[in-house]
């Protein structure tokens, strides 16, 4: 059922159901499986329809904040309120994080998580399930699925092949609306921006929500779950507390340990023959599947090196633009959206009506990359961060257009995560030069620390700010994802990670979010704590 609180009113009690915050992936499969478990759920969005086609550009105003120290995407541009939230903005790469990603790293400050992969594998069966994804795998064998490409053999000592797997519907808001809206134990709350967590005693009583007029009201709760992504579930721990710290015995770690996926480009590859990149490392189509090669820092490299985890990939750039215009045309259709500036990229786009042709046989006939030779091949790294306290979610003195504190974000990057960067650009490079493949120009990244901290990027994939520890004065949630100290209050999403590793998070917040759907529901069925 969708309600629309421009039209309708608040409920004053959730009686017994769960009070979900947020839409996005955690917030959908957790209040979908809530549901069909047979739990009552009331889904809080701070945005509106995703079928409304404004609803996206309407939801950005409360986003945004004040960024200290590095530029940060993850902030503004990397977050949506809409139902669906930031699963309406993504590719939709899926990955389930390494057993080694989770384990105590000495080298790795507060690295470990408190559950293994053994523990997660069986809810990251089901999250695959949930968002349809092959569940073949991540690894090497995956290159037997594509018997045309021999795999590149990079030296194991340092270097192996991962595969993300993207999803067939990637936009989850609009793949689940028509299910949302026909649950009879499902009930989403369009517009209904949650200002606070209320909390007596040591137990939740409710949230506070700001109507689309301005005006506030209370909607009594029991049960609580904070789903709104990395930023906003520290930030709404922090405004529910007078003092701006957070809820909960460690309370002290809201919004600390912020972690993403630096991106740099370190080198620019010069290949003997383009098709042997090409033709491997991009997008590769089978069965209607479409899996992206890369390649990652091996563990015994990492050990070894005393390294973080991070992965390559070869970026081939096509300066013809009427296959620049294809790509956007192609990316809108995928949105279900018009592309800006319609007439004029059909136009561009037919001036490469030959090498369109050329590519689409090759797409979707052979599965494999366009055939052109690119102008650029880049060499770019993608890095987890070693948790720093001091890069940080905080509350900052700027008010969004409810009165309320907005998002201040410290993002910065550690020598770790430059020498990272550098060592395996070194692998890399030394193994296409002793394989004959191609050579590597060096960009300024390699050597010049101020440089490569002026283009590094994030990937829009934070993590880390309300981590799980067994021990609250090592996080702020528990490991089955209640706060510490605060009864009826959960956290699920990305910021309950205490490492990230350089997966996609995605499926494993997914993974997370059901595995917490089966603890509140098994609660719901014991007697009263």
């Amino acid at each position: 059922m969708l309600t629309d609180l421009r039209s309708a009113a608040l409920p004053a009690d959730a009686g017994d159901a769960v009070v979900v915050v947020g839409s996005g992936a955690a917030g959908l499969a957790l209040a979908l499986a809530l549901g069909d478990a047979g739990r009552r759920v009331l889904l809080l969005e701070s945005g509106g329809d995703v079928a409304d086609p404004g609803a996206m550009a309407e939801g950005d105003g409360l986003n945004g904040g004040v960024v200290d120290a590095l530029p940060y995407n993850g902030l503004g541009v990397g977050r949506a309120r809409v139902l669906g939230g930031t699963t309406q903005l993504w590719h939709g790469q899926c990955m389930r994080l390494h057993d080694h990603d989770l384990q105590e790293r000495p080298w790795v400050h507060r690295s470990g998580w408190p559950v293994r992969r053994a523990e997660l594998d069986p809810w990251y069966a089901r999250a695959e399930e949930w968002l349809d994804v092959s569940g073949r795998g991540y690894e090497e064998d995956r290159w037997s699925e594509h018997p045309g490409l021999p795999r590149v053999p990079w030296d194991p000592a340092h270097l192996q092949h991962d595969f993300t797997e993207y999803l067939r519907q990637p936009l989850l808001g609009t793949e689940h609306r028509g299910r949302l809206a026909a649950h009879a134990r499902v009930e989403v709350l369009l517009h209904a921006t949650v200002a606070r967590v209320r909390t007596e005693e040591g137990a939740t009583t409710g949230v506070e929500v700001v109507r689309p007029d301005g005006t506030r009201a209370e909607l009594a709760a029991r049960e609580v779950v904070l789903a709104a992504g990395t930023i906003e579930n520290a930030r709404l721990l922090q405004l529910s507390d007078p003092e701006g710290v957070g809820l909960g015995d460690g309370r002290e770690h809201t919004g600390r340990y912020l972690q993403d996926h630096p991106i740099i480009r370190t080198a620019e590859v010069l290949p003997t023959d383009f098709r042997v990149l090409q033709d491997r490392y991009v997008v590769l189509r089978r069965g209607g599947r479409r899996l992206f090669p890369k390649v990652r820092l091996s563990a015994r490299a990492q050990e070894e090196h005393q390294l973080l985890a991070a992965t390559a990939v070869f970026v081939h750039e096509h300066a013809h633009p009427g296959l620049g215009a294809s790509r956007r045309l192609a990316l809108a259709a995928r949105a279900r959206r018009r592309p800006e500036h319609l007439v004029r990229e059909v136009a561009t786009a037919a001036t490469a009506a030959p090498a369109v042709a050329r590519t689409a046989y090759r797409r979707l006939v052979r599965g494999m990359a366009i055939g052109e030779r690119p102008s650029h091949v880049w060499l770019q790294l993608w890095v987890e961060q070693a948790p720093d306290p001091e890069r940080r979610v905080y509350l900052a003195d700027e008010l969004d257009a409810h009165g309320l504190p907005r998002a201040r974000v410290r993002w910065t990057c550690s020598d770790l995560e430059l020498e990272t960067t550098r060592q395996m650009t070194r692998w890399v490079g030394a193994d296409l030069e002793r394989l004959g493949i191609a050579t590597l120009r060096e960009l300024p990244s390699m050597t010049d620390d101020d440089a490569w901290r002026g283009s590094v990027l994030d990937a829009a994939h934070p993590a880390g700010t309300t981590a799980m520890a067994p021990d609250p004065a090592d996080g702020v949630v528990r490991t089955d994802l209640e706060v510490h100290g605060v009864r009826g209050l959960s956290v699920v999403g990305g910021s309950v990670f205490p490492t990230s590793g350089y997966a996609n998070p995605t499926l494993t917040v997914v993974a997370l979010a059901l595995r917490l759907a089966e603890r509140l529901t098994t609660q719901a069925a014991l007697p009263t704590r």
